[in-house]
Parts: C-alpha cells; sequence; structure tokens
C-alpha cells in the first residue's frame, strides 16, 4: 500500500442482492488477496468499514455504491471516517 491507490479485482463480487457486511476472510477470498491485505486496508482506510459490536467489518453496501458512482481507485485515507 504505502500511499499508493489500490485496484481491487472485485469481480467475485456477489452480483444481485448483496449483503450489507462481510468479514475481512470473505471479502479476502471474494477479491483473490490474503487475509492479511486486506486486514491492511482496513487500518489504513483504504476499503470502507463499520464497527458492529467488537468486530469491524468491510461495509459491502457502501463500497457497491462508490463502485456505482464511478469509484475505481481505493487510497489509503479514502474511509479514515469510517
Amino acid at each position: 500500500m504505502n500511499g499508493n491507490n489500490e485496484h481491487l479485482n472485485l469481480s467475485r463480487l456477489p452480483v444481485g442482492r448483496v449483503d450489507a457486511v462481510c468479514s475481512p476472510e470473505a471479502f479476502a477470498e471474494m477479491c483473490g488477496v490474503s487475509d492479511d491485505t486486506v486486514m491492511g486496508w482496513m487500518r489504513t482506510g483504504t476499503v470502507p468499514t463499520v464497527k458492529v459490536r467488537d468486530a469491524r467489518l468491510i461495509n459491502i453496501e457502501r463500497l457497491c455504491e462508490d463502485l456505482e458512482q464511478g469509484k475505481d481507485l481505493f487510497a489509503e485515507g479514502d474511509y479514515d471516517n469510517d
């Protein structure tokens, strides 16, 4: 990451009805990257997250909304305020 933009391979995201959130492990599998990579994206605000009880999860709903609005690059800090 190191301040670079990330090109996420999101071709495995579910089509149609999408759950609002998913675990970092499930997101890693969808993107074809390691769990550690996703955890790094979460720590640096590269992907949107939400806290549910004691767990931090990927906010798939927001991610899909941003993609529909034309977002195609994800940089460190994009989602720092989540």
